[in-house]
């Protein structure tokens, strides 16, 4: 029981993540993971606001999980009624996709979850979906894929 509600917040949690993303459009959607896409997975995942030094810098596997230096945690909230994840298993959740899912493949995935989230969450592999249910636990997510 406990490991079908975890894998739901998951589910949720990514989806709410990624669909949070949806400011990006035709003209702004990245065309690699940086600065811009961790700062705002981070921020839609933590509830928290974060200050940016301005400084953009490309983020691949080996960076993803750890906050990029040009970015800081304000301590303000999105919302005030919204428990987010720590930064620590955003940071890891984020590292996942950086690692699996080419930055074309996110940003589609990104695009289809608006019109069918529940058909379009269920087409990302298992992998990727167990990798994100290790972070959401504490347990730390295995990247063996290298996105291209």
């Amino acid at each position: 029981m406990l490991g079908r509600r975890v894998g739901a917040g998951v589910v949720g949690l990514a989806l709410a993540i990624v669909i949070g993303l949806s400011g990006c459009s035709q003209g702004n959607t990245p065309t690699e993971y940086n600065t811009l896409t961790q700062q705002n997975f981070v921020e839609l995942c933590t509830n928290y606001l974060y200050t940016s030094s301005g400084e953009i810098t490309a983020i691949d596997a080996s960076t993803a999980a750890t906050l990029d230096t040009a970015l800081k945690a304000t301590g303000t909230t999105i919302a005030s009624d919204v428990k987010g994840s720590s930064e620590s298993s955003c940071l890891c959740m984020y590292s996942v996709f950086v690692d699996q899912m080419p930055i074309a493949d996110f940003t589609t995935l990104n695009s289809d979850l608006k019109s069918d989230p529940e058909k379009t969450w269920n087409g990302v592999s298992s992998e990727i979906k167990d990798a994100l249910t290790k972070c959401a636990t504490g347990t730390t997510a295995s990247t063996t894929t290298t996105a291209g």
